[in-house]
Order: structure tokens, then C-alpha cells, then sequence
């Protein structure tokens, strides 16, 4: 059903793209004519009504003498591929009007719940300020840290470097060297080897940040073991700078809330008026009347087992993704 209704999404947008040029093709046209087949023509005046009905960030694409031109090529050859698909009867051809008809069936519904619901949501300025006022709380920025690090994926070079740090040698100046080398491959390459975070950031990192939040500021570590899935790093830290948390103002969270406010009030809203159409509408459902589908047992421990690795797996991808955005 879903691959029909995509379907049905990319026939039809396609045909109202070509009717958007068909018009009043089969009208007598007037005007400078700048393509013709058959009996059908696109005139200078239909190209530049067309393109002014454009949105903002396409109507760019076409202003100047090229847009146009290629605009142009768009108009006349949409016209003559539609005039084509009529002529071979595929404007009545069944499974297309079928899916055309389960699209326009979704438009209406979709236009239905935007009056019904959407449009009766009235969200004021001063509803989300007071909003903000009783949930300051989720919007403060938790205490961070700044540091300075090198990290290597070799633990001889990594002692090899604190030696050098412990005999005078400038940790600014090394993880800078190492930074822009690349030779350090950690959260502040290429930034000189600094990196600004909060103690829910970088969590398949937890040893290097626990580290950074239990020093003292300018205080350095020893070196630091921090495994991430298949690889070991060794990392050496500064702390230089402890930031505390931060109440955001309401200028910034403004279109949080918003967006948050809409989203319950929407879901509020459209839960009361199914409610009323239900019982208007003697809404009843039969589930039980649903044959019991059999769900087949696993036939051996052995694939109970393999099942549940591989579950383990795609979670722990996932939580690699996640990680890695």
C-alpha cells in the first residue's frame, strides 16, 4: 500500500507539474510564440506568468536570459509528454486514476485535520513567555568545560609525549604541533588541540570526560585510557577553563517552545475532536473479530541465541550513529 501511495505521490505531482503548463492550452492563444507543437504553443506571456507563480528560492533559478530559456525547454516538452500520455488513453488508464484517487483521498483528510485542528491553534506571545517562566528549568545550559588535549592512538608515542611535558616542554605549544599535523586525533584536532564540552557530551568517551570534570583548572592529567568500540586512545588533558551553567533566555528558546507548545496543543486538540466524531459518527470497532494470526516459536536455542546478537548488534550500531552525530 505505502509503495502505491509513493507511487501515486510522484504520477500525480508529476501531472499537476504539466498541467501547471497545460492552462488553457487547447484556448486560442495570442502573444509572441516561443515553442509550437502540433496544435498546441507556449507564449512569452504564459513563460513569465509561469515563472512569476514560481516560489522565492526557484524563481531565482529563472530570471535571467538562461532561466528563462531553460525554462522554457520545461514548458514545451511537458506539454507535449502530457498530449503523448493522452493520446495512448493513459489519462484513463484504471491503476492510475486508482492511485490518483487514493492521493487526492489523503489531500482532503490532510486539508480536513489543517482546518479542524491546525488552523484552530492560537499560540500568543504572552502564553509562551508565561510557558518559559514555568519551565525555566529545561531550558539551562549545563556546566562545561574547556580543555586542551592530545590524543594518540599509540601508547609508547603517548608516554613519549608526557615525558616531554613533565621535562618543560609547553603542552599549549605541543598539542597546537600535533593539532595542525594531525598527529593528535582527538575531539580538538585541528582546533589546536582545545574543545569546550558538557558532561553529557561524548558519551562512548566517559573516561576522558569524567577526567576533564574532576580536575582542577590548570591542572593536567595523567594519561588517560579510553577505549571506543574496536580502538584504544591515549589521552593527555589540561583543564583550562570551568564554564557554569547558563539560564537561556527566552529569545533563544523561543522557537523550542513554540514548536513544543504546537505539538501539544495540536495532539490535544485533534484527540478531543476524534472523540466528538466517534460519538457523532457511532464510531465502533470490532478487533476481536480479527482472525488470531499463529506466530511460529523459534525451532532451535541455537537461534533464540543468534537472534539475540544480532539485536545486540544493530543496537549497539545504533548507539555508535548517534554517537558519532
Amino acid at each position: 500500500m505505502k509503495k502505491v501511495i509513493c507511487l501515486s505521490v510522484t504520477l500525480l505531482m508529476l501531472s499537476v507539474f504539466v498541467s501547471l503548463f497545460t492552462g488553457c492550452s487547447q484556448k486560442a492563444q495570442t502573444g509572441t510564440i516561443l515553442a509550437e507543437f502540433d496544435n498546441q504553443t507556449v507564449t512569452l506571456t504564459e513563460l513569465e506568468n509561469e515563472i512569476s507563480e514560481l516560489p522565492e528560492y526557484k524563481k531565482k533559478k529563472y530570471t535571467d536570459q538562461e532561466g528563462k530559456e531553460e525554462y522554457l525547454v520545461l514548458m514545451a516538452e511537458s506539454r507535449m509528454l502530457l498530449k503523448v500520455a493522452n493520446d495512448k488513453g493513459l489519462d484513463e488508464d484504471p491503476e492510475i486514476l486508482k492511485q490518483t484517487q487514493e492521493y487526492k483521498d489523503q489531500l482532503i483528510v490532510k486539508e480536513l485535520v489543517k482546518r479542524e485542528v491546525d488552523d484552530k491553534i492560537n499560540i500568543t506571545d504572552d502564553f509562551l513567555k508565561t510557558y518559559y517562566e514555568q519551565h525555566k528549568d529545561e531550558y539551562v545550559e549545563p556546566e562545561k568545560v574547556a580543555v586542551t588535549e592530545i590524543t594518540l592512538e599509540d601508547e609508547e608515542k603517548a608516554k613519549e609525549i608526557m615525558e616531554k611535558i613533565k621535562s618543560g616542554a609547553d603542552f599549549t605549544q605541543l598539542a597546537k604541533e600535533m593539532s595542525d599535523k594531525a598527529e593528535s586525533v582527538g575531539p580538538g584536532q585541528r582546533n589546536e588541540g582545545k574543545v569546550t564540552f558538557s558532561q553529557d557530551s561524548f558519551s562512548s568517551a566517559q573516561e576522558f570526560v569524567n577526567t576533564a570534570f574532576s580536575l582542577e583548572v590548570g591542572a593536567m592529567s595523567d594519561i588517560i585510557v579510553q577505549p571506543i568500540g574496536e580502538k584504544t586512545y591515549y589521552m593527555i588533558i589540561r583543564l583550562d577553563e570551568r564554564i557554569p551553567p547558563r539560564q537561556k533566555e527566552f529569545s533563544e528558546v523561543e522557537k523550542k517552545i513554540r514548536r513544543a507548545v504546537e505539538k501539544d496543543q495540536k495532539k490535544e486538540r485533534m484527540d478531543k475532536w476524534l472523540a466528538q466524531l466517534k460519538a457523532e459518527n457511532d464510531f465502533k470497532l470490532y478487533p476481536e473479530k480479527i482472525p488470531q494470526v499463529v506466530e511460529e516459536a523459534d525451532t532451535t536455542e541455537a537461534d533464540g541465541e543468534e537472534a539475540m546478537t544480532e539485536e545486540e548488534t544493530a543496537e549497539s550500531n545504533e548507539k555508535e550513529t548517534e554517537n558519532s552525530e
